[in-house]
């Protein structure tokens, strides 16, 4: 699902007044190598800032065959209070300054009304980064409904013989998969830790533990990363333990572990001793390229299940802890 707009604006409107009124409202020109008929411009809008924009707004511009200039906007489902906003602000400022009148999903010369009030930051944040996971992780899981083994080899159970097992495709594929998933864990945590770290008020606990390398520096100079960011990124955010030290540098009562360590299902081990085993069977494989040739689908989907309900109650214990509603809406 997406929200669509088309301008219609007058005959006497030219190309290079367009062009300025779109750079001026912040969008870039793109080049997605589509050839689309009649297309003459193409532009996207992201903001990055106090993490405003979601998925962005796409913006084109046509010349149709009576020769008057059309502009459109879209944005998609998951689009953010102020992705919305844009778009309205786009459809006002061409309409005030060319003329012409334009068509909303809401109607004719109508605006789209926000649902609700703008999110805190740190909410919006937070919840980019369970969203960007949650479409990550996706993917492993289309890439296990989509693989196809051949051969008798590629057996779903051990053979009981492990020079057998260390030969079949499917327990190789599986631990090709770990430090992917692994990556997408540490990413979340990363991207948490950074939109916390903004909008905290106490940061020389992080700052004082920070080990900012001269790439770290050069980034923050050159202003290619946010500075959160780039702190985040001289923390480890792999291990359960590593991850729990952290963000107690945030706040000592921010307490991610014990979150991690509630009974789950009745079973003896918690979440947070599960993923801490599964972080050593990512490093065994990633550095000494030893499987764990138990590591078949039916512990692959367990170990996925585990990871997502990890990050669910991380993400709800920040929410609770910085007096946000998290969202699942994705």
């Amino acid at each position: 699902m997406s929200y669509n707009s088309e301008s219609v604006l007058p005959k006497a409107v030219a190309l290079v007044q367009i062009r300025d009124i779109v750079g001026l409202l912040g969008y870039k020109n793109i080049n997605d190598s589509l050839d689309v008929p009649g297309r003459i411009g193409s532009y996207f809008w992201y903001e990055e800032k106090d993490y405003h924009s979601y998925v962005g707004v796409e913006l084109d511009i046509y010349r149709v065959s009576s020769g008057r200039i059309t502009l459109t906007t879209r944005s998609r489902a998951g689009r953010s209070y102020w992705d919305l906003t844009q778009q309205n602000k786009t459809l006002k400022l061409i309409r005030d300054l060319l003329g012409g009148d334009f068509t909303t999903d809401a109607g004719r010369n109508r605006y789209w009304r926000p649902d609700a009030p703008p999110p805190p930051p740190l909410s919006s944040g937070c919840f980019i980064a369970r969203w960007r996971f949650h479409n990550a992780l996706g993917r492993a899981r289309v890439y296990l409904t989509s693989r196809k083994f051949q051969g008798t080899i590629a057996l779903e159970a051990s053979s009981g013989l492990d020079f057998m097992d260390e030969l079949n495709p499917r327990l190789l594929s599986n631990n090709f998969l770990l430090p992917y998933v692994v990556a997408i864990w540490e990413e979340y945590f990363r991207s948490t830790f950074a939109a916390a770290l903004t909008y905290t008020k106490d940061r020389e606990a992080v700052l004082r533990r920070a080990r900012l390398s001269h790439e770290h520096l050069e980034q923050v100079i050159l202003e290619s990363q946010l500075i959160a960011r780039v702190v985040a990124d001289s923390f480890s955010f792999q291990r359960p333990s590593s991850i729990a030290e952290a963000f107690r540098l945030l706040d000592r009562k921010l307490d991610l572990a014990a979150a991690m360590r509630k009974p789950y299902r009745r079973r003896r081990t918690s979440l947070f001793d599960s993923i801490e085993a599964l972080i050593e069977d990512r490093n065994k494989f990633v550095h000494t390229g030893r499987t764990n040739l138990k590591f078949f689908d039916t512990e692959l989907n367990s170990a996925l299940s585990d990871i997502e309900v990890a990050v669910n109650r991380a993400y709800e214990c920040v929410a609770a802890h910085y007096r946000f509603a998290p969202s699942h809406d994705y």
